[in-house]
């Protein structure tokens, strides 16, 4: 019965005739709706378009309703609704929490430009600027002027959404490009706010259209996952610029891939690494393999990798044309601006480095793109109260959206603004969906404690550091050996396969990661199979090899939740058990009555 009047109380909310787009309605534990906007402010009496939103009532309300505001731009902020549950946890048994999907995404308005969607190729450069130009008259001829879908019309929908459903001040999150839109919003619509909180944040005014300051915290990240890595780098990108590296390798779900490794190559891999640990857990040695000469985990890293960050996608998803209709109606192009000097981009050229895809960072995707008919209006120059507080969150292995540009942002925002790092983490770490699950509680515990009024971010310097797989040795005998912590030794040989039994568990792991489907092949042979469980995942190896000459099988768990690892492992007649965590820096490996030590992988 209070279910049901609270639902009788939203529609009332919507009893303005000219905005309803009907009555709203329960949806998978929340209440669903739409707003009916115009496509034109200019134009109210003009085309509309229906906005959509997601509302999840609290059971016993008590503080402002948390909104929460998803990236891209083209991800829809309800197709999060399970991260953001996650994110926020215990703060909804007492607050409302709302997500209303940007135009262009998800159920408002949806753009599913067919010249780009499902486009294969390479996303930037001239091969891509012709159907992104495509797109452009797509919109055009289903909406009008492509501009319309910009951050700032964008912002008056979800205020007129808050303000229809009584929301009053709200607690205003977003993470990555919604944390573009929340500083728009907060220059648009500063009364509407109670607190603000950005979560892997870019500057919204003066944004350098080169984005100098990523690369620089690019080769930071390498260099604190693995010291050394940028030089070796370089050392790769010398010789791929003569030679790419081409070749065979398979998918994380065995699918074959054919791979050539350019520098653009290179470059989408440092760049996705920014959000894709899996790449900074296994860059660096696949690049100090293929300069020993063995080319196999770097085309299978670069094939891999490429499939998890660039296969395109349905637009119900993320929405390319959203992408493209926002970023080239307000960031600012590198076309006619002065280069930045030689050593930023460094170890890759400027034309290298701006190579990569341009969902990544869109250096040249607008180069065709049509001017706007109109301009959207310009960002009012107002800032935050001290009154409003503001959280800035960001992990600093974060290319993508590098934490070093906190005070720019910060000082543009206004508000009295608390700027947290959180080590060891990659691009909107809280979201989930890595494995750096040590990373991920913390940040959900800094953002929940600052909601309730008392930052507690003791955490942040304390998440441990990423994993990496180490090394790729070809051999059995080439792989360090494990070293001895208790017990008799059980033999050099035994410590060198116990190093080989962790790291081919390790890379089952990762593979999993990439696809989540249920099998997939070992590094030179052999393959696992996974099955998921209540609170796990159940991994068998079947003759996988990590080296060309040592099969390993047997059967372990794997714990997202806490990164914990247990597997009873049999190679080359030594049965082990292994385990370790996330927030362990090495793996433990018993064999019989011993105990050997390796770095975790």
């Amino acid at each position: 019965m209070l279910r049901a009047l609270a639902v009788a109380a939203l529609v009332l909310a919507f009893a303005a005739p000219a905005q309803a787009a009907g009555e709203l309605r329960r949806c998978g534990g929340a209440v669903c709706g739409e707003l009916r906007r115009p496509l034109d402010p200019e134009r109210p009496r003009g085309r509309s378009i229906d906005v959509a939103f997601r509302l999840y009532r609290a059971r016993k309300p008590d503080g402002p309703p948390i909104v929460a505001v998803e990236g891209g731009p083209g991800y829809p902020s309800t197709g999060t609704r399970a991260e953001y549950r996650a994110i926020f946890g215990p703060l909804l048994e007492s607050r409302d929490l709302l997500l209303v999907d940007n135009r262009g995404t998800g159920g408002s308005a949806l753009i599913d430009c067919r010249s780009v969607q499902s486009f294969d190729g390479r996303t930037s450069g001239p091969g891509f600027a012709r159907p992104a130009a495509r797109c452009a008259s797509e919109i055009r001829r289903r909406y009008g002027d492509p501009s319309l879908f910009a951050t700032a019309y964008a912002v008056d929908d979800l205020a007129a959404v808050v303000r229809a459903l009584k929301l009053g001040q709200v607690d205003l999150y977003g993470d990555s490009y919604g944390t573009y839109f929340v500083q728009d919003f907060a220059a648009r619509h500063p009364s509407l706010l109670h607190s603000v909180t950005l979560d892997s944040a870019y500057p919204r005014r003066d944004t350098d259209p080169w984005y100098a300051s990523s690369a620089a915290t690019a080769r930071s990240a390498l260099e604190t996952v693995s010291p050394g890595s940028v030089a070796r780098l370089g050392q790769l990108l010398e010789r791929v610029r003569v030679a790419p590296l081409s070749g065979r390798t398979k998918d994380a779900d065995g699918t074959p891939l054919r791979v050539s490794v350019d520098p653009r190559a290179l470059s989408d891999l440092v760049q996705d690494s920014a959000s894709d640990p899996v790449i900074l857990r296994e860059l660096d040695p696949a690049v100090t393999a293929a300069l020993a000469g063995d080319a196999v985990p770097l085309l299978r890293l670069a094939g891999q990798a490429s499939t998890w960050s660039h296969t395109p996608t349905e637009a119900e998803y993320f929405s390319r044309g959203a992408y493209l209709a926002v970023a080239c109606a307000d960031y600012p192009q590198v076309l006619g601006r002065a280069t930045p000097p030689p050593a930023t981009f460094a170890p890759f050229t400027l034309r290298e480095w701006t190579s990569v895809s341009g969902f990544t960072q869109p250096y040249d995707v607008c180069r065709r793109w049509p001017p706007p008919l109109r301009r959207p209006p310009a960002l009012p120059d107002r800032r935050l109260p001290a009154s409003v507080p503001v959280l800035l969150a960001g992990g600093d292995l974060d290319s993508l959206t590098p934490v070093s540009d906190a005070p720019v942002v910060a000082e543009a925002l206004g508000g009295t603004v608390r700027t947290v790092v959180l080590r060891n983490t990659v691009h909107v770490t809280s979201q989930g969906g890595t494995h750096l699950v040590e990373g991920m509680r913390c940040a959900r515990t800094v953002i929940r404690s600052f909601l309730r009024g008392g930052l507690d971010d003791r955490c942040a310097a304390l998440i441990p550091a990423v994993h990496t797989a180490g090394a790729y040795p070809l051999t059995v005998a080439a792989a360090a050996p494990a070293r001895l912590a208790s017990g008799p030794d059980p033999g050099e040989g035994a410590r060198r396969v116990a190093t080989v039994m962790a790291g081919a568990f390790g890379d089952a792991i990762a593979r999993r990661l990439y696809s989540s489907g249920n099998r997939g092949p070992g590094l030179r042979g052999g393959h696992f199979t996974a099955t998921d469980e209540d609170d796990h995942v159940a991994f068998r190896l079947v003759n996988s090899r990590l080296v060309g000459d040592l099969p390993v099988s047997g059967t372990g768990t794997y714990a997202p939740a806490t990164g914990g690892v247990e597997a009873r492992l049999h190679a080359d007649g030594v049965t082990a058990t292994v385990r370790w965590t996330q927030a362990s820096p090495v793996a433990t490996v018993t064999i019989g009555d011993s105990v050997v030590i390796v770095p975790a992988p």
